[in-house]
């Protein structure tokens, strides 16, 4: 039992624990994503959550009915009053966005498109548009080099060699490498399914920024037609509203004809009287790179600029 429990506790500590930090979770619920199902082992699970909770002084973890959280004792000293609210990022950004959202240092940035809605071309036009201000690391777990190269190529501008960016492959843990100060382009954050782990990745992501940048890309469900043969689709992508809490700007592309872009939230307006929130456009994707035809969607009722 002990090795048993050693080898449960080891697990938990490096697999489990660093992913739910803000989350609320169960026995049953790590034995699922572990595929623990032996008694003994389920056993030493209970036993770790038992002991970590009731035994352990101090308790690492908090306990409510059947569920367990981990206790975050980390409360940094903030000095709110001499931050300086003109320290605005300078950061252009497809369909013109940033002329209804401004952006402070410790930004996130989310993109959740359907599947050839265009999440990688609103990415590269980030770096195309900023490459010359910014020091930005694309971090690419989408496309091979030869797809890398041609998207590029259809910008029809002249990319320097080597490229005023970096690029690096990269699968997962993205706020293990990221620069906190830097500027990094992150397509795509993929869960394999585990969708819950994508809104606390968005969170790790912010909580390793000091003044930086980070613009990602994530999946959202295509659209499904009701009984009514009307396509229903999600403003948020896989992962639900915890996606939502950690960015400055959430916008959601739909793959339909005419492609939508829609800004899902704007967290700090660039004008005071204008509401970004809900605002929509069309657009048409070419090349995998140039959105064309772009233009302003009101919905009925929708009071026109």
């Amino acid at each position: 039992m002990v090795d048993v429990y050693k080898q449960v506790s080891s697990r938990i500590d490096s697999d489990w624990y660093p992913y739910h930090r803000e989350e609320w979770f169960s026995q049953d619920d790590i034995c699922r994503f572990f595929q623990w199902r032996e008694a003994d082992t389920r056993q030493a699970v209970s036993k770790k959550l038992y002991h970590e909770s009731k035994v352990k002084v101090p308790p690492i973890l908090e306990k409510m009915g059947k569920t367990y959280r981990l206790i975050d004792d980390d409360a940094e000293e903030m000095d709110w009053q001499s931050a300086d609210t003109t320290n605005v990022i300078d950061i252009s950004l497809p369909f013109g966005l940033e002329r209804y959202v401004k952006f402070f240092p410790k930004t996130i940035i989310c993109v959740a498109g359907e599947p050839n809605a265009g999440k990688t071309a609103f990415l590269y036009n980030v770096i195309v548009k900023n490459m010359g201000k910014h020091v930005i690391t694309l971090y690419n777990s989408e496309t091979g080099r030869e797809q890398m190269k041609e998207r590029f190529d259809n910008f029809d501008i002249q990319i320097p060699c080597p490229a005023p960016f970096k690029t690096k492959e990269r699968y997962e843990n993205f706020a293990d490498v990221i620069d906190p100060d830097g500027f990094s382009v992150v397509d795509y954050i993929d869960a394999d399914n585990e969708f819950w782990s994508i809104g606390a990745e968005l969170s790790r992501l912010h909580k390793k920024l000091r003044t930086g940048v980070v613009v990602c890309a994530i999946q959202k469900k295509p659209g499904m037609k009701n009984f009514k043969g009307e396509i229903i689709s999600s403003d948020m992508g896989y992962g639900g509203a915890p996606t939502l809490k950690r960015p400055a700007l959430y916008v959601s592309m739909t793959e339909s004809s005419p492609h939508r872009l829609k800004i899902v939230k704007g967290k700090s307006w660039m004008d005071k009287t204008l509401n970004p929130n809900g605002m929509m456009w069309t657009y048409k994707l070419v090349g995998g790179a140039k959105f064309v035809n772009i233009e302003r969607f009101y919905e009925d009722g929708e009071p026109q600029e």
